[in-house]
């Protein structure tokens, strides 16, 4: 443990009361008036600070604590290449959990090339392909698996690129087809297939929906309807036309609406506003994983931008935070979210930023469980800091 002395109380002095304490063993700190004590391993030293704090000579006593380097991936693009992680603090959010397979994100775009070594393992499911009708989700565009990259690449395996939530599962379902074109009817089936696998599998389910058009659907707002009584939370792209006329499904009430933003954390230059977008996330040269056989060919990774990129940072760190407390509720998942996220300089909520730009180990560490106590032997007690957070009201869309 360390203790402060008391300003007035000399060096030599507070050597010896602390001796005298039953502390011989006290080491001065370069900090000026800082000292660390060895506590006994048969003692508590929640219970030492207690009894310290009381000394006439003792200013401050606390239980030294441990700290560690930020997670860094060995994935050989991750230093060079990733500026997005760093900036939304994953790594920092990594330290915390890397994501849990009771979680699973489903990709509902063009498909996922689950053959490639970045994503193909045990943890992406092969769901339903909406416009082939068959059960074969390959994606034959590159979309879907530069979005499912972002999200949820195998990460720390030596290979490629580090995704946002390197535990949780994917879920391929494929609505678009080769020309990254499709019908709101098949994204309404895919929302309701992925919803409803989820509860067959006992998931939580992360829906992100990198894809849009201008004109709403009344199939579609039914089916985030359904979503979210069901227990979902859904993620959808702002769209890249530099407007603030809606966008849908970004624009419906119960979905995260995020808009883009770049390296130097401005919006994007493509990227909508409006009220509807609730949150920003990088969008601009984003590396993730492309199916080779898909034009430009025998590329495994490739950079692109848009708020289809951004969607799936936020529908990553959801993952990480729904892993870390599973009790939460979808709208508790989004409200950590959104009232962890940087405001980059603007209180409050505002058109280009929604309430800022997504924070992973902001929301990540405010997402961990109430502390529980262990039993106490008799004559024995424990304290315990209380988990401090901002206040909040409900913001969720």
């Amino acid at each position: 443990m360390v203790v402060k002395r008391r300003d007035a109380v000399a060096p030599g002095a507070f050597r010896s009361a602390l001796a005298a304490a039953g502390f011989p063993n006290a080491e001065a700190l370069a900090v000026p008036r800082w000292w660390r004590i060895p506590v006994p391993p048969e003692q508590d030293p929640e219970r030492v600070a207690e009894q310290l704090r009381r000394h006439p000579a003792v200013e401050i006593a606390e239980v030294e604590r441990e700290v560690r380097i930020a997670a860094t991936p060995n994935d050989p693009y991750y230093g060079s290449y990733q500026w997005n992680l760093p900036r939304i603090r994953a790594p920092q959010a990594w330290d915390l959990t890397t994501g849990s397979s009771s979680v699973w994100i489903a990709v509902i775009d063009t498909g996922v090339d689950y053959t490639h070594p970045d994503l193909s393992s045990s943890r992406i499911w092969l769901g339903y392909d909406f416009v082939n009708d068959d059960s074969n989700p390959m994606d034959d565009q590159g979309h879907g698996t530069h979005v499912a990259g972002i999200a949820g690449a195998n990460t720390n395996n030596s290979v490629g690129i580090a995704g946002v939530c390197w535990h949780c599962d994917l879920l391929a379902v494929k609505v678009l087809d080769q020309e990254g074109s499709g019908y709101d009817t098949d994204v309404a089936d895919g929302i309701r297939y992925a919803v409803d696998w989820g509860a067959a599998h006992g998931k939580r389910t992360i829906i992100n929906l990198s894809l849009g058009g201008s004109y709403p659907s009344s199939a579609l707002a039914d089916a985030v309807s359904y979503a979210r009584s069901r227990g979902a939370l859904l993620v959808a792209a702002a769209g890249n036309r530099n407007t603030s006329a809606p966008f849908y499904p970004a624009a419906y009430p119960g979905v995260i609406g995020v808009s883009a933003t770049n390296s130097s954390d401005q919006r994007a230059s493509f990227s909508n506003y409006g009220s509807y977008v609730d949150i920003a996330a990088p969008g601009v040269s984003i590396l993730s994983t492309y199916p080779s056989n898909v034009y430009p060919y025998g590329y495994l990774y490739l950079w692109a931008s848009g708020t289809s990129m951004a969607a799936p940072h936020v529908a990553g760190v959801a993952g990480l935070v729904w892993s870390r407390r599973p009790t939460l509720t979808p709208d508790g998942v989004c409200d950590l979210l959104l009232s962890t996220a940087d405001d980059l300089g603007v209180a409050g909520r505002d058109d280009f930023f929604g309430y800022g730009r997504l924070d992973a180990y902001e929301a990540v560490w405010a997402a961990q469980p109430p502390a529980s106590s262990p039993p106490l032997l008799p004559g024995s007690y424990r304290l315990y800091l209380p988990l401090v957070m901002r206040n909040w009201v409900p913001i969720c869309p």
